[in-house]
């Protein structure tokens, strides 16, 4: 890494991007092409387009697919579709009715036009049939679903389900009301409905909404496409197809909201918690409401996805704003497509003309009231929604009324927490959060802008900070979700639970920069200190130096020697290594697929521009870890240049705590050198006591070696020092399982799983106890949620498999191992997950198989061997013996030389054998 010349680096990640660029059946052409004359210029290249794919879907592999994305709202059943003359439905008779012509088509069936096949009355209606080949089982139930739903609601803006049954062939059918009308956005433009107008033709919508969800039935597909409006403007709620009941008794062929659900959504109008997969609520179609008035209102879009990929399309919508509706209609982007007449020129005159208005008419009309209806529909967390539809309702009707509206003015609070710190957290006397800094007057924010100094002075600041042992400095992921918008500093502080916090804001003109920061006392709401640096941007490192120091003194006025040495400490004299290591920064903690392989190109780039620079190094070395835990990339491969980076970093600076970090957990791993991991670990917690990620790993290898009365005060210290970030909490309940200290982990995952049901791990943790324990179906129960919320996620598929297997429900399992074992042809699969399933099949030598595969691919699970409860059984086996002993497991030494031809278990633990009945013996 060191001999590469930071001109041919530029040229490596020039070539890079623009590969990036292409479609990716395209790159490997570009690629030859570029690098026609330079074979090792090609290889490195390609090397980096191959870790960009690979890492894609462990990061961010979207909760649905957003390559679905289009811009066109016509239903299914609206949408005209060409006649066949040798149509061989036509005529066919379904049920008391005769197929006249097809008038719609989607995904999985057709819709009919039929007429009664008797002479009784004369009626028309609509039939839905599933189309033949399409009629597997995820179809059918997803079939069957939208009938039942359909079958318990009555209301007049709801088409109306009228019958229904299985044809001849045995498919099943429906038969709906049918509804000559237009979709949503063609009758309001065709009719050029005002805004008060298109507010009561909106009424109606909310009201179908809200009586679905008293019905205990969420639409989750709300767009204009599933509106049709009949000709005397009535509007009628249509396509129920993934609705999801709240009471899923009330139908048990109910789809959930799992990642193929997901799926089928149309992305426009997915909120933020379905686009991250976790469980849709009646808030989630509050939010899909949100757009579709938003639209509505305006003629565009809230959000600009056009040309954007999938991850920043899922970016989009968890992280930015929208602009008010009010400003929006003077924006020549994002319009709407036309929905009269689709050859139309899109135009703003076009907009106000449809709304028989003129641009500040229409500005007046949604300023203020509007503004704050349609944003508070719209915000990111489902708690500060409108709490139903009635509710958004209610404050249509008010303003409609000229009454105030229970809407409160709307200014943008970029990813408030959703749990405040503890009180023992919040105890800490010099605790200090250090938010993003703002970047005022960017003339291009994008990536190839300054957006990355926000994050990223701020990323170095918290480091150069934390060492001083007498605060401490909440870690960069727990401030992220407060750097963009106008999020109150204040509030911030409460939620984060420090007595600080340091704000500034950044503005850069030419070759100068100007950084005004604040340090703000969180308890007296004032003040404590303010000041303004003006550098040379050539020079963020001296800025970087004057900041750090002056606001150590401003918390701890008496710094000692060695404090004011570490604090002026540099990682590189080089600037351009450190505006590049800066960038780096900034695209890690994005954790998106994009992100993840350009901060590696950033950080190969400051190496190259400083071949001593250790920070960079580290920033490898945690990118192979995370790939190395995730199975992206095979593990051995990943724990090794992992380690590689990692004893470079800690060889060019031994005083780094996250260089230490990284190679404990990488030496550990890769070679089981548990006493060189926990001197690394030790090392760390010495230079940095208040690095929560130094005592999250250390407290999980002490936990692997059955030192459970060391894990534990360390699992919770990393909570507190960071309680943010879920896996601390996790890692809590997990430390206690493999203590066997069952009740005490099942209390805690219960208590996370209802605090913040969003978080996957928590139920996957909490179905993970609850196996061992014989609560079998509870465990599917768990399970099965964080599967939702995960989606394709090899190792939380196979814990939902290794419960099916234990509650004896043979078929469900084996038909998840196959699942398994093809998607293990793409991408690495942990063999361990897959030996437990085996496990409980009973399979053992299945599971003795592949758990000697997980020790020879190195695969970071096979640690815990020593102390997972669920593997008991096995321990008298020679080859589960033999595992241990090559695993060099501290928990197994000890125990050996008591033996007596029994593996006796590790220290601490009371061996559980549950039974496979559900009972204890």
């Amino acid at each position: 890494m060191s001999g590469m010349t930071p001109e041919h680096w530029q040229q490596v990640e020039e070539v890079f991007q623009s590969a990036l660029d292409c479609p990716p059946g395209e790159r490997q052409q570009f690629i030859a092409e570029a690098c026609a004359h330079d074979a090792d210029l090609r290889e490195q290249v390609e090397a980096l387009v191959r870790q960009h794919e690979a890492a894609g879907d462990f990061i961010e592999a979207p909760a649905f697919d957003f390559s679905r994305l289009n811009y066109s709202d016509t239903p299914i059943v609206a949408r005209p579709a060409p006649v066949a003359e040798d149509d061989p439905m036509a005529g066919r008779r379904i049920g008391a009715y005769k197929l006249v012509r097809e008038i719609g088509r989607g995904g999985m069936g057709a819709v009919y036009l039929a007429v009664r096949a008797d002479s009784e009355f004369q009626k028309r209606v609509a039939i839905k049939l599933i189309k033949r080949g399409m009629d597997t089982d995820f179809i059918l139930r997803r079939f069957r679903n939208e009938r039942q739903i359909l079958a318990s609601l009555d209301h007049p803006h709801i088409a109306r389900l009228l019958d229904g049954g299985t044809t001849d062939d045995g498919l099943p059918y429906f038969v709906m009301e049918y509804i000559e009308g237009q979709p949503l956005y063609s009758y309001c433009d065709s009719q050029k409905l005002t805004i008060a107008e298109r507010l009561r033709l909106f009424f109606h919508v909310c009201g179908a909404v809200q009586y679905a969800h008293q019905n205990l039935v969420v639409h989750r597909d709300i767009k204009p496409g599933n509106i049709l409006v009949c000709s005397d403007g009535t509007p009628k709620l249509l396509d129920f197809g993934i609705a999801k009941l709240l009471n899923p008794e009330m139908s048990p062929d109910t789809i959930t909201p799992t990642a193929t659900a997901m799926r089928l959504m149309t992305p426009e109008y997915a909120s933020p918690e379905q686009v991250q997969g976790l469980a849709a609520t009646p808030a989630s179609d509050v939010y899909s409401l949100g757009v579709l008035l938003y639209e509505l209102l305006t003629g565009h879009r809230p959000y600009h996805f056009r040309g954007r990929a999938p991850h920043e399309i899922a970016r989009v919508i968890c992280e930015e704003e929208p602009e008010h509706p009010s400003h929006a209609i003077a924006l020549n982007q994002d319009i709407l497509p036309p929905e009269a007449a689709r050859s139309d020129v899109v135009t703003l005159e076009f907009v106000y003309r449809n709304r028989g208005t003129t641009l500040e008419e229409l500005r007046r009309e949604l300023t203020g009231d509007l503004d704050n209806i349609v944003l508070k529909a719209l915000r990111k967390e489902p708690g500060r929604r409108y709490a139903t539809a009635e509710k958004l309702r209610e404050d249509i009707t008010r303003h409609l009324e000229g009454r105030p509206i229970s809407a409160p003015f709307f200014f943008p609070v970029a990813g408030a927490a959703t749990r405040p710190m503890s009180a023992d957290a919040a105890a800490v006397e010099k605790s200090i959060a250090v938010l993003p800094f703002k970047i005022i007057g960017l003339q291009n924010a994008g990536e190839t802008g300054d957006n990355f100094l926000g994050v990223g002075l701020a990323d170095a600041l918290i480091t150069r900070l934390s060492s001083l042992r007498q605060c401490v400095v909440r870690p960069t992921s727990s401030v992220l979700r407060y750097g963009d918008g106008e999020a109150d500093p204040f509030s911030a502080g409460h939620e984060l639970g420090v007595k600080f916090v340091l704000d500034g804001h950044i503005r850069r003109a030419g070759a100068r920069i100007r950084v005004t920061v604040q340090l703000l006392s969180v308890g007296a709401g004032a003040t404590v200190w303010a000041s303004q640096f003006d550098e040379d941007f050539t020079d963020v490192l001296s800025l970087e130096d004057a900041l750090s120091t002056q606001v150590a003194e401003a918390l701890v006025p008496q710094l000692t020697g060695d404090e004011r040495l570490q604090l002026a400490k540099r990682g590189t004299d080089d600037a351009e290594a450190y505006e590049t290591y800066l960038r780096g920064r900034y695209y890690w903690n994005t954790f998106t697929e994009d992100g993840f392989a350009k901060a590696i190109t950033s950080y190969y780039r400051a190496i190259a521009l400083d071949p001593t620079y250790a920070a960079a190094y580290t920033g490898v070395a945690e990118y192979y870890i995370w790939l190395g835990i995730y199975g992206v990339l095979p593990p051995a491969e990943c724990f090794a240049a992992a380690k590689e980076a990692a004893a470079k970093a800690v060889e060019l600076d031994d005083s780094l705590a996250e260089a230490h970090t990284a190679l404990g957990l990488a030496i550990h791993t890769a070679d089981f050198q548990w006493s060189d991991a926990e001197s690394h670990f030790r090392r760390a917690l010495e230079l940095n006591p208040n690095y929560s990620t130094a005592h999250l790993w250390y407290s999980l290898q002490l936990a692997m070696e059955g030192r459970f009365d060391e894990s534990l005060p360390l699992a919770r210290r990393a909570l507190e020092l960071d309680p943010l970030t879920p896996f601390n909490r996790h890692n809590v309940g997990w430390c206690l399982y493999h203590a066997r200290r069952f009740d005490e982990s099942i209390e805690h995952y219960r208590q996370w799983s209802a605090d913040e049901p969003e978080y996957g791990m928590a139920h996957h943790g909490y179905g993970w106890v609850l196996r061992q324990v014989g609560r079998y179906e509870e465990s599917i129960a768990e399970a099965t949620q964080a599967v939702e919320m995960f989606g394709d996620t090899p190792f939380i598929i196979a814990a939902l498999a290794a419960s099916y297997a234990a509650a004896g429900k043979v078929d469900d399992a084996r038909k998840i191992l196959r699942q398994l074992e093809e998607v293990s042809t793409k991408r690495y699969v942990s063999p361990y997950h897959l030996a437990l399933v085996h496990y409980y099949l009973d399979d053992k030598e299945g599971a003795l198989r592949l758990l000697e595969q997980t020790h020879s691919d190195h695969d970071a699970w096979i640690v815990w061997l020593g102390v997972e409860p669920q593997f008991d059984a096995l321990r008298d086996e020679p080859r589960f013996v033999e595992l241990l002993r090559r695993t060099n497991n501290p928990a197994f030494r000890r125990q050996e030389a008591d033996l007596s031809g029994r593996v006796a278990q590790p220290e601490n633990i009371q061996t559980r054998v549950v039974d496979k009945s559900g009972g204890t013996p």
